[in-house]
């Protein structure tokens, strides 16, 4: 098997079973089209990704660009990036709908100079969650059709229940090859036990009620919306420790409930943490 960093990275990601899993069989995929000298590429199929909150999906699509690109036989790049995301906002069928030309825009922003655009393209579909079978939503999916045999498209979808995710599936499978890939992130107490060996790596260690708070604040974070995963965790960790360290911080190690009260679950600390999350997320689209 050729020698490929990126997949190596991606391989040696935490949880993701279903990501990796695709990830592999296009491995064994680009290698069958070397070894059987294949005239012509495989169109790889477009995506779904059904995805909890706080999986870090901008990480995952520069892995995932990176791989194809240095695979060099499942994809064509071809423009200014090998990627871009886009946020689709809803619109009803009685309003004035421009995210047909807004999308136009942007395709041609990322071919730049050339005259197409050929790379892999990210959509955010969670505005349209309930909404899918209206006339907007279709015309969207009909253009962007158009241009599967040049575009890889990854479409977006936080874990709602499962009846969302299956009208999507039956409207995207009308116009795309399209696989499904669902990402979740572990448990709150994994995650907690995550956040518990971050803080030791400082010479700290959370006791039984301290590590059960860290467990109820994580719980608390990760039901919003916003949520950025690892990225808050370790911003939460190096707070904690922070706060100790800049206190007095005890003989032994051992740090109690009492002494990290500030980051409990309905404090002040995680409310905030919180409503930050939200304007980074929306800054991201809306500019705010």
């Amino acid at each position: 098997m050729a020698e490929n960093a990126y997949y190596d990275q991606i391989m040696s990601l935490s949880g993701l079973a279903g990501f990796k899993d695709v990830i592999e069989r296009w491995q064994i995929c680009s290698e069958n089209i070397k070894k059987f000298n294949a005239k012509k590429g495989l169109v790889i199929p477009d995506l779904l990704w059904v995805s909890d909150n706080g999986i870090d999906r901008t990480g995952l699509l520069q892995l995932l660009s990176g791989y194809l690109d240095t695979a060099g036989n499942l994809i064509d790049f071809y423009g200014n990036v090998k990627y871009f995301e886009y946020y689709l906002e809803y619109a009803s069928d009685k309003a004035n709908f421009h995210e047909i030309q807004k999308l136009a825009e942007k395709i041609r922003d990322a071919a730049g100079f050339r005259s197409e655009y050929r790379g892999i393209l990210s959509i955010e579909l969670d505005e349209w969650v309930g909404h899918f079978y209206e006339e907007n939503f279709i015309n969207i999916l009909k253009y962007l059709s158009s241009m599967e045999d040049d575009i890889c498209f990854i479409f977006n979808i936080r874990n709602y229940n499962r009846e969302s995710v299956e009208q999507l599936m039956q409207l995207l499978v009308l116009f795309f090859r399209i696989e499904v890939i669902e990402m979740n992130l572990p448990d709150s107490e994994e995650l907690g036990a995550y956040i518990k060996n971050e803080i030791s790596e400082y010479g700290l260690n959370l006791d039984e009620e301290a590590e059960a708070m860290v467990v109820g604040a994580v719980n608390k974070l990760r039901q919003d919306q916003y949520f950025a995963g690892y990225e808050i965790l370790d911003r939460l960790a190096e707070d904690i420790v922070y706060s100790v360290y800049t206190s007095t911080p005890p003989y032994n190690g051992i740090v109690t409930k009492g002494m990290i009260s500030a980051f409990d679950p309905e404090g002040m600390y995680v409310s905030e943490l919180i409503q930050n999350n939200m304007k980074v997320y929306t800054s991201q689209y809306y500019n705010v």
